[in-house]
């Protein structure tokens, strides 16, 4: 089910509100429970006979709540760092891991979003896409969203 971020169910705070800085007009929400961390994009909708909010089409993603400090240790000491400094070894780009009994995937790209910058593909395995016919979750962010749109800072907060 769709979270909407101006009426949340009980237990489920907005945590933060990102420009997604991948493609034009597309926010990000950080929504977490005590054991959910959701990443919810809503982008325009070039479709008015299908929106999910008035205007907007909405993605969402979800994850255990521990995922976040996952996804900081992944990035931070695993995929940005070389070999040399303790990193994943030369030529693997992604860590896959079992995280609060979920299967994440966390894999470094090279062309993400619209300026086809560098980024990751955050993708969790064990739970049915909620928007298409498909046996995964995922999202993607650059690493400038990390960086200077503040998601690293949010991330590690939780």
């Amino acid at each position: 089910m769709l979270l909407n971020t101006n009426s949340l169910p009980s237990g489920y705070k907005n945590i933060a509100e990102l420009d997604y800085l991948l493609f034009a007009k597309q926010r990000l929400f950080i929504v977490s429970s005590d054991k959910k961390l959701v990443l919810i994009k809503k982008a325009p909708s070039p479709y008015p006979n299908y929106e999910d909010e008035p205007g907007l089409l909405v993605y969402q993603t979800e994850f255990p709540r521990t995922a976040a400090a996952w996804i900081v240790d992944a990035i931070e000491n695993r995929l940005w760092r070389s070999a040399a400094e303790g990193g994943e070894p030369s030529g693997k780009n992604s860590v896959t891991e079992s995280v609060a009994g979920e299967k994440l995937t966390l894999r470094r790209t090279m062309a993400v979003g619209d300026a086809r910058e560098k980024g990751f593909i955050l993708i969790n395995a064990s739970r049915k896409s909620v928007n298409f016919d498909e046996d995964y979750q995922e999202i993607e962010f650059s690493d400038r969203l990390l960086k200077e749109g503040g998601l690293l800072d949010v991330l590690r907060k939780l």
